[in-house]
């Protein structure tokens, strides 16, 4: 399963907000991939979630398997209250 989201965070995913992401990410008992124009990141990977350089306004992709849609919403839940998404 997969969702579309656009980063409203006005640092974008870099330094402290993605490390605060990837931990939280790395907690869960699934696979996260991230995705990001053409590239696919493990969502577990602070260098990998780096390498993706996600700027304000920008779209990405979050998806886990379909059996761990509650997951994508603890996700979501977590991007919205740490300001990353709207």
């Amino acid at each position: 399963m997969e969702r579309t989201y656009v980063l409203t965070s006005e640092t974008g995913l870099h330094a402290r907000p993605a490390t605060n992401f990837v931990k939280f990410i790395a907690s869960l008992p699934v696979e996260v991939h991230l995705i990001h124009k053409n590239f696919t990141a493990d969502a577990k990977s602070i260098m990998a979630i780096m390498s993706l350089g996600l700027a304000k306004g920008e779209v990405f992709r979050l998806r886990v398997a379909d059996e761990h849609q509650a997951y994508l919403d603890k996700i979501e839940d977590y991007m919205r209250l740490n300001q990353l998404i709207e």
